[in-house]
């Protein structure tokens, strides 16, 4: 219980810092105008364009028809004398709105409307998706950067009569897949608040032909016969939370963006993680009478759904050595002792 709340505590201090620090650099965030309107006058000259494109395949389509016989000369020159007027109607209102549109972005320095996707279908044959909320790509500091974490490292379980000694070394992984989020902290961005979620799995196999038992406690035992595999594999689901310390690159272009890169710059990272337990299976490979034998037990071995614990990395650039202890016990009291240590190689 002590580990427990100190971990707790930790998490909840460092997460009122991170909000704290994150609102601060929040507040010196500017847009840039010039890249905004250059944005602004790229979407009407490609509106432009596809109002043109679409002229292009009506008046085909309806030459299309004439040709056919489907309609008159005089019908398939009306026709096309709307779609023109039409076509010359849209463009002049894109025009009039990027004016329009340029004379506010100029005075308060944001477009006037929200922001959003948008999908856009042609009459013929293109399909555009278009973001028009460039708050983002344009914003002169970017805070927080989101991206992908995988891990995969050798995994034992430690405790009173556990050690490492007593697991099979080949069969023995610890495989994780998530999102991180990075936020800056400071000007220079040396240093950052990395947080996310994660799904990781632990898999462990004792050696000597044992296994853990199921039931009310949870215990080593042996199977009484020689088997190609025991496993057991606890899938997770965790929220992790670090100080990350390293170097960063500031780069500032012309439109006044300024962005830090930190991808070729050795980094150290020290904090902890929560989650919970989602299920719990004993794997069992073995022969019998000549036959081979696959067997799945699934949960039940008296363990505990809460997790916590500690995790610290160093590395350079994408590239991170890692390692990861949890300070809570695998199964509940009574059970075996045992709280999982894993060590190896994170891409993130």
């Amino acid at each position: 219980m002590k580990k427990l709340i100190l971990t707790l505590s930790f998490i909840i201090s460092f997460t009122s810092f991170v909000k704290v620090h994150a609102q601060s650099e929040i507040q010196q965030d500017s847009i840039s105008i010039n890249a905004r309107i250059a944005d602004l006058l790229e979407e009407k000259e490609q509106n432009i364009k596809d109002e043109k494109e679409a002229l292009k395949y009506t008046i085909e389509a309806i030459n299309e028809k004439l040709e056919k016989n489907k309609i008159t000369k005089e019908k398939a020159e009306e026709l096309k004398k709307t779609a023109a007027e039409r076509t010359a109607l849209n463009i002049k209102y894109y025009e009039q709105y990027a004016m329009l549109e340029e004379e506010y972005v100029r005075k308060n320095g944001k477009f006037s409307y929200e922001g959003g996707a948008m999908l856009e279908i042609g009459t013929k044959q293109f399909i555009r998706f278009r973001n028009r909320n460039k708050d983002r790509e344009y914003q002169q500091y970017r805070n927080t950067e989101i991206g992908l974490t995988i891990a995969f490292a050798y995994n034992f379980m430690n405790g009173d009569n556990l050690d490492i000694n007593d697991f099979s070394y080949a069969n023995n992984n610890y495989f994780s897949i998530g999102f991180q989020w990075k936020t800056r902290l400071d000007k220079n961005n040396n240093f950052r608040a990395v947080y996310g979620v994660e799904y990781q799995s632990h898999g462990t196999e004792l050696n000597g032909n044992r296994f853990i038992t199921q039931g009310d406690q949870a215990q080593i035992a042996s199977l009484g016969f020689n088997a190609d595999k025991a496993k057991f594999r606890q899938d997770q689901l965790v929220f992790p939370l670090h100080l990350e310390i390293g170097g960063s690159e500031r780069k500032e272009y012309e439109d006044g963006r300024v962005r830090f890169q930190d991808y070729d710059e050795w980094k150290f990272g020290i904090g902890g993680f929560v989650g919970f337990n989602m299920s719990s299976r004993l794997k069992l490979k073995y022969e019998l009478d000549g036959r081979e034998i696959k067997e799945t037990r699934v949960n039940n071995f008296d363990n505990e759904t809460f997790l916590y614990g500690l995790d610290a990395y160093v590395g350079k650039g994408d590239i991170t050595v890692f390692g990861r202890m949890n300070l809570n016990n695998v199964f509940k009291s009574g059970s075996v002792d045992a709280q999982y240590v894993a060590f190896g190689i994170r891409i993130q």
